[in-house]
């Protein structure tokens, strides 16, 4: 894998030499309060995130993060997950992208952990679009302990099986509105998730939710709020970047964030979220809120 991706950018870079390059990099940093937890104590993370776009048709994305959360029993989590994304532009009004996550956690469970995703989408740009992701997830060492009673005898037996795997579809739909240079322009998308494990893992095994996103452009400004209901877990998120891999079930969520354009070659970000969701091993529905910023550069 790591010697792969080199190899591709390569081969990119020389068929398509005459083609202008676009290079980004942003670098991220947030922190995470955990104090409605019985379990977590607190949290933060970092990443780095890099963009390569050929031409008009040709894009590449990648990313390297780091979590950590301190648990209140003492003990912590350290995990890094590597993101690759390929989206092609090459119909007219169309995009259709591919990529991989893999996950390196002291999470036994979800370690090594291979996440597959992409989608298609057809849009008019600055007017509308519309598309369907999908995301198939597979943890290879997740043990599953499953209860057998059989009747007849009465007798009670559990057994344990290993891998989980969770497929994911989540069609969505968005459109513009407003007057950019006037008062500044809206976009606003509907987005669906159905999520469904291979096992029962503590919360059940189908899970549904739709979210609903605003962005208001104006001037070297943007405002974006996001809020979502319904169930997930094991949920995979902005185009593959964001994989949710703890044995959590999330019931709720919203985040805003406020960018400012530096310049036509930087940008800076800061943003508040907050998740609802149960953890196994508590009875009781808990809050982790998010504070993160970022500082992004065109080169």
């Amino acid at each position: 894998m790591k010697k792969l991706l080199p190899a591709v950018l390569m081969i990119f870079t020389f068929a398509y030499g005459t083609e202008p390059v676009r290079y980004d990099a942003m670098l991220y940093g947030g922190y995470i309060d955990y104090s409605s937890s019985d379990l977590k104590d607190y949290g933060y993370y970092t990443g780095l995130y890099g963009y390569m776009g050929i031409g008009n048709q040709h894009s590449f994305e990648g990313n390297i993060g780091y979590i950590y959360i301190k648990y209140l029993d003492g003990s912590d989590l350290n995990q890094f997950d590597y993101t690759g994304l390929y989206t092609n532009y090459s119909i007219p009004n169309t995009k259709i992208k591919v990529g991989v996550h893999y996950i390196d956690s002291d999470d036994k469970a979800t370690d090594n952990g291979i996440v597959l995703f992409g989608g298609g989408e057809i849009y008019e740009p600055y007017k509308k679009n519309a598309g369907i992701d999908f995301a198939y997830s597979h943890y290879g060492d997740y043990n599953i302990n499953k209860t057998y009673t059989y009747m007849r005898s009465r007798l009670t037996s559990t057994t344990t099986s290993t891998g989980l795997s969770v497929f994911q579809l989540s069609p969505k739909f968005g459109f513009y509105l407003g007057d950019y240079y006037n008062y500044g322009s809206f976009y606003l998308e509907t987005r669906g998730y159905y999520i469904r494990l291979s096992d029962d893992v503590a919360f059940g095994k189908n899970f549904f939710s739709v979210e609903q996103n605003v962005s208001y452009f104006y001037k070297n400004f943007v405002l974006s709020l996001s809020g979502w209901i319904g169930e997930q877990t094991f949920a995979v998120k902005k185009d593959g970047f964001v994989v949710y891999n703890l044995s959590e079930k999330y019931k709720s969520g919203f985040s805003a964030s406020i960018k400012y354009i530096l310049s036509k070659k930087s940008s800076i970000t800061a943003g508040l979220s907050q998740d609802r969701f149960k953890e196994v091993g508590s009875a009781k529905t808990t809050r982790a809120t998010y504070l993160y910023f970022t500082f992004g550069v065109t080169f």
